[in-house]
């Protein structure tokens, strides 16, 4: 009886140990960043998916991926399009990478995690962006974007737009004004 109990102890301690060790890491991402981890909700991903409008030669940056989840949800539909994250904080990473590494076990798709800084990477190769960020965030990125964005490239962002551009379609997703990611903003470069 007394071994079962010291191995319970021992398995509780690195349960313990393990979550604490998330919490530092997550912690650790969000000082680092300035920007909170912030999930797309699962029950508007249909709609993200209309807004983005891939094909099967699309190029989807997804900027601050987070988790990885739009990239995720998009390859299911056009598995031989490309698909690339930026994501810098730690935490989200982390998350991203294990479920592309678990989900490209499953099906053969191309989604690459960059653990890159979307100011400094080359965003010319896409063809569609989706974003997730601040509305300083937005307007800092437009300059890049405008000089680095082909003609016809499509962004798309959930709850926050650019203050000096007018978007070309805007999507009200019809939630609950209390919570978040309740418009689409669809911009054509």
């Amino acid at each position: 009886m007394t071994i079962f109990i010291l191995l319970l102890e021992i398995i509780l301690t690195l349960i313990f140990l393990s979550v604490f060790t998330l919490v530092l890491v997550w912690m650790w991402s969000a000082l680092r960043t300035k920007e909170p981890f912030m999930p797309v909700p699962m029950s508007i991903m249909g709609e993200i998916h209309k807004a983005l409008n891939l094909n099967d030669d699309s190029v989807l940056y997804d900027l601050g991926c987070g988790d990885g989840r739009v990239l995720l949800y998009e390859s299911k539909f056009h598995p031989s399009a490309h698909f690339v994250g930026f994501e810098i904080s730690s935490f989200p990473l982390m998350l991203a990478r294990i479920q592309t590494w678990w989900y490209s076990k499953k099906i053969k798709s191309k989604i690459e995690i960059r653990r890159q800084d979307f100011f400094i990477a080359n965003l010319s190769e896409a063809t569609h962006l989706f974003t997730y960020l601040y509305p300083h965030v937005m307007d800092d990125l437009l300059p890049k974007l405008d000089k680095e964005l082909k003609p016809g490239t499509r962004l798309v962002s959930i709850s926050y737009k650019f203050t000096t551009r007018q978007p070309n379609v805007t999507i009200d997703l019809k939630r609950n004004p209390y919570k978040l990611a309740r418009t689409l903003y669809i911009y054509e470069f």
